[in-house]
């Protein structure tokens, strides 16, 4: 039946050839927009995931949070990395190169621990520091130097300072601070913050990491483990009363976009889908009734019906997938132009048209789903047909 099936589409090639090149007319469009969607929306995302502080939440007002909201959060799958904070004006430092005694600068102190993503595969060390490339630049440090960090207080008339011997273990990538500051471990914040207070002696030193997280603390960084994330941490934080600040709005805004596109290609999908598949099931009804005298004179031969059914089925299979694969031969080669002509303007050296050999596999997989469903009536319309039609009209 198949080599049958073939042999009627051939003998019928020029009729076969404008079914697929018709059923390529509406696919090829198709596939253009979804590429575009693929391509825009990758793009931006990509962006978004280039920054590191796009995940990142921070809370902005200081409060007294307890160890037991910082367990919580540490449990919560949608949280990848979480770092207490201490107050906003008690993480101010100065970092000062021995090289060049007197030209200390001051910078802000931020808070860092193992897995940190502003500060991929960087550690500071109960001893260490890692300085922002401005900071660096200006103090003329760089790794492996040595570094004296200091704080001063005035108690009870008389002017303190806590100093404290560290390390530059690493230089930050740009983007993970824009201005001069220091990535220190949570003791040596705690430190900073604890003399400040008065509760700590000038010689005092950092303590251990498990003493630190059994503190209360003013504030925290974290980072959630997916874009999608972001928004909804945002919202439960505000509504919990602890402000923060976030990428929520710019990520919501992409959702948005990549929800709103698939909403619009769904649309022109099912239009132009439905208006095609209903092209080709009435083109397929009108081949039956066009040979209805051929179908009987088969099933006078012995043909079964179920033969019979499997014909248009066959013949709309051949049509979708040369149609699919003409699609995207000529989608492929609208997205090589679009690419060409919107280069580093719209998603920077990504495509803005994106196609993969697996978008051409699900092309052609709908497209020959939608034709087998719509060949179903005209299969059951020629198995139907009477053997006694081919001796009457015979």
């Amino acid at each position: 039946m198949l080599r049958l099936a073939l042999a009627d589409l051939w003998h019928e090639r020029v009729l076969f050839l404008c079914s697929a090149l018709g059923c390529a007319a509406v696919l090829a469009p198709l596939i253009v927009l979804f590429g575009l969607r693929q391509g825009v929306v990758a793009g931006l995302r990509a962006e978004l995931l280039d920054d590191p502080r796009a995940r990142e939440v921070v809370s902005v007002v200081n409060r007294t949070l307890e160890p037991a909201l910082f367990d919580r959060l540490a449990a919560d799958p949608r949280i990848a990395f979480l770092v207490p904070r201490t107050r906003a004006l008690s993480a101010t430092i100065v970092i000062e190169n021995p090289a060049r005694e007197g030209q200390g600068v001051r910078m802000e102190l931020l808070p860092t621990a193992q897995g940190d993503p502003l500060l991929p595969g960087l550690v500071p060390g109960a001893d260490g520091l890692v300085l922002s490339a401005t900071a660096a630049e200006r103090l003329g440090l760089r790794t492996g130097d040595a570094a004296l960090a200091s704080v001063a207080r005035s108690r009870g008339g008389e002017r303190e300072v806590l100093s404290l011997p560290l390390r530059v273990t690493d230089i930050a990538p740009p983007a993970a601070a824009l201005r001069d500051s220091a990535f220190a471990t949570v003791p040596v914040l705690l430190l900073v913050e604890d003399f400040l207070d008065g509760t700590a002696a000038a010689d005092a030193r950092p303590g251990s990491e498990a003493e630190a997280r059994a503190r209360p603390f003013a504030g925290f960084r974290l980072h959630a483990a997916r874009l999608e994330d972001v928004p909804a941490l945002d919202r439960e934080f505000r509504l919990a009363g602890i402000e923060v600040a976030s990428r929520a709005e710019a990520v919501a805004g992409l959702l948005r976009l990549d929800g709103n596109l698939a909403l619009l290609f769904l649309a022109i999908a099912g239009a132009g889908g439905a208006g095609y598949l209903v092209s080709l099931g009435v083109g397929l009804w009108a081949q039956v009734e066009r040979k209805r005298r051929d179908l009987a004179l088969l099933s006078l031969l012995g043909l079964k019906r179920r033969a019979l059914l499997a014909l248009p089925l066959i013949q709309a299979a051949a049509v979708a997938l040369a149609g699919a694969v003409m699609a995207f031969a000529i989608a492929a080669s609208v997205a090589t132009v679009l690419n060409r002509a919107f280069a580093g303007t719209v998603t920077g050296d990504r495509p803005v048209c994106l196609l993969t050999a697996g978008m051409g596999l699900a092309a052609a997989g709908v497209t020959l789903g939608g034709a087998l469903l719509a060949a179903v009536l005209a299969g059951l319309r020629a198995a139907a047909v009477p053997p006694a039609e081919g001796l009457a009209e015979g």
